[in-house]
């Protein structure tokens, strides 16, 4: 899957993880939109998508910017990322 990278996603609100594969030619911001729904899904609703939300690299300590594409970032098979 060269158009598709498997990440390790790590969700403080409901402590959990999930492995998750994302677009590689898609923004941060649509990926997060597709996070956010995968995630609300997965919780059975529990998961609070009216709030505003972000991917964190906590290797680099920082915020991904939602205008980047993903294929443009660090983000590669098997990266853990925090949705905050």
């Amino acid at each position: 899957m060269k158009n598709k990278v498997l990440i390790n996603l790590y969700v403080p609100s409901l402590d959990e993880e999930y492995n998750i594969y994302i677009p590689v030619n898609e923004t941060i911001n649509k990926v997060l939109e597709l996070i956010v729904k995968s995630v609300f899904e997965l919780s059975d609703s529990y998961f609070d998508i009216n709030t505003n939300h972000y991917l964190y690299d906590p290797q680099e300590s920082k915020m991904y910017n939602v205008s980047s594409i993903v294929r443009d970032t660090n983000i590669e098979n098997g990266k853990k990322i925090i949705l905050t």
